[in-house]
């Protein structure tokens, strides 16, 4: 099963032919989808958005605290610097991107499954997703269970993707307050892989910006680390791996050809 079909599909409309035109304004619902054919067609393997009006409206809130919002570490000062030992192998990559594909489908399997809506209304926590410091702690108190991110608007999910980066980033310059420091160590990175395998594809331009910061925090962060912290950098790597290889983010790939 294809990871990314979340949804069947509802109708059967005939692919762009080679006189289609995709600067014409479709007047058909047919003409509609067929250039939403042709546009994932000729998406770039790559892509890089400039962030959210949210983002950006952030980004200068959190300028005197040192958070810079998207875009912090440009790309060119994002390179691979960390000790050898620490670098990931091919074979264990692939075993990884093998694991999350297989969670995905689980997932997928289980969002196209009869119970599924049964289930959902079974299971509802209250956040508010307007308080940084709810979200903060519950998520730092709560594992990332995957019946509770499936309740979550797929909007919800993008706005927790945001925040969890913006506590990374806390994490790296040491902004970590005393009672932080009783949560776990990983629960940041545990709560962005679970959202990984949970969200819908495809994404809106501004989340590959927002995975793309990650992906170049945990580099920075991995070459934050000497040659012994080899469990310090497993779940770097990980968040690296996945968001290369899985969100076409390949620029920023350990082991890419």
């Amino acid at each position: 099963m294809d990871s990314d079909v979340i949804q069947k599909q509802a109708l059967a409309v005939d692919p762009p032919d080679e006189y289609f035109d995709p600067e014409l304004q479709p007047e058909t619902g047919e003409q509609y989808l067929q250039k939403v054919i042709y546009e994932r067609k000729h998406c770039p393997a790559v892509v890089v958005a400039k962030p959210s009006p949210k983002r950006r409206h952030q980004e200068h809130q959190q300028g005197s605290r040192g958070l810079s919002g998207s875009g912090a570490i440009p790309m060119d000062l994002v390179k691979n610097v960390a000790p050898r030992a620490l670098m990931p192998t091919k074979e264990w990559e692939s075993i990884q991107n093998r694991k999350f594909t297989e969670l995905r489908d689980t997932i997928t399997g289980y969002r196209n499954g009869p119970h599924y809506q049964e289930n959902l209304q079974k299971t509802h926590i209250y956040l508010n997703f307007e308080n940084r410091k709810q979200l903060h702690d519950y998520c730092a108190k709560n594992q990332p269970f995957v019946r509770i991110l499936l309740s979550m608007p797929q909007r919800n999910l993008e706005i927790l993707l945001e925040y969890l980066y913006e506590w990374l980033q806390e994490e790296r310059n040491e902004e970590v307050s005393v009672e932080d420091r009783i949560y776990r160590k990983d629960w940041i990175t545990q709560w962005i892989y679970a959202i990984l395998a949970c969200i819908i594809t495809p994404l809106e331009p501004y989340v590959h910006s927002v995975l793309r910061d990650i992906a170049k925090m945990c580099i920075a962060m991995r070459n934050d680390l000497a040659a012994e912290d080899e469990l310090k950098v497993l779940p770097l790597n990980l968040l690296i791996c996945i968001i290369s290889k899985n969100f076409n983010q390949l620029d920023l790939g350990d082991n890419v050809e």
